[in-house]
C-alpha cells in the first residue's frame, strides 16, 4: 500500500469546480511569491493499468494550471491551442502533485506558457503551450 502524502500548508481547495475538475478532484491552489500553484493528491482513480498516474491526467492537469496561469497573471480566460509536453518521470499513487506554469510571452491574442509537474522528489512533466485569449467581455475567473 503506498505511503498516502498531505496537503502541504497554504493550499485550499478550488472552489465551485465543474466538469472534468469536479470529477477528477479536488484540485488545489494557493499564490507563493506571486505564482499560481495547483496541486492534487493521486488516488488509484487517477492510475492507469500499471499503477501510476495515468499520463492523461498528468496532461489535462498541467493543462489546466498553464490556462489558470494565464487568468492569474494576464486577467484574460484563455483556451488551449497548443501543446507540447515531455514526460519526466512518473507520478505515483498517493504523492501529492503539483504544477505551476510561466507566461513567457504574449501579445493582445496568443499567450505562451510553460508549465512543470512535479512531485516532492523529482519532476513528472513539462509542457510548453500556445493559448489563444478570449475577449475580454468574457473575463470571469475560470472554475478548474
Amino acid at each position: 500500500m503506498p505511503r498516502i502524502a498531505t496537503i502541504p500548508d497554504g493550499f485550499a481547495p478550488i472552489a465551485g469546480a465543474t466538469g472534468f475538475a469536479e470529477a477528477n478532484g479536488p484540485w488545489f491552489e494557493k499564490i507563493e511569491d506571486g505564482r499560481l500553484i495547483r496541486g492534487f493528491l493521486a488516488e488509484p482513480r487517477h492510475a492507469n493499468s500499471l499503477g501510476i498516474v495515468h499520463g492523461g491526467m498528468l496532461a489535462a492537469f498541467l493543462d489546466s494550471s498553464m490556462g489558470s496561469t494565464v487568468w492569474h497573471v494576464l486577467g484574460r480566460r484563455a483556451v488551449t491551442l497548443t501543446l507540447s509536453l515531455d514526460y519526466l518521470g512518473p507520478g505515483r499513487v498517493g504523492e501529492w502533485l503539483q504544477a505551476e506554469g510561466e507566461v513567457v510571452g504574449h501579445d493582445e491574442h496568443m499567450v505562451q506558457v510553460r508549465g512543470r509537474l512535479y512531485g516532492r522528489r523529482h519532476d513528472v512533466l513539462a509542457g510548453l503551450g500556445a493559448f489563444a485569449l478570449l475577449s475580454r467581455q468574457r473575463a470571469e475567473k475560470p472554475r478548474g
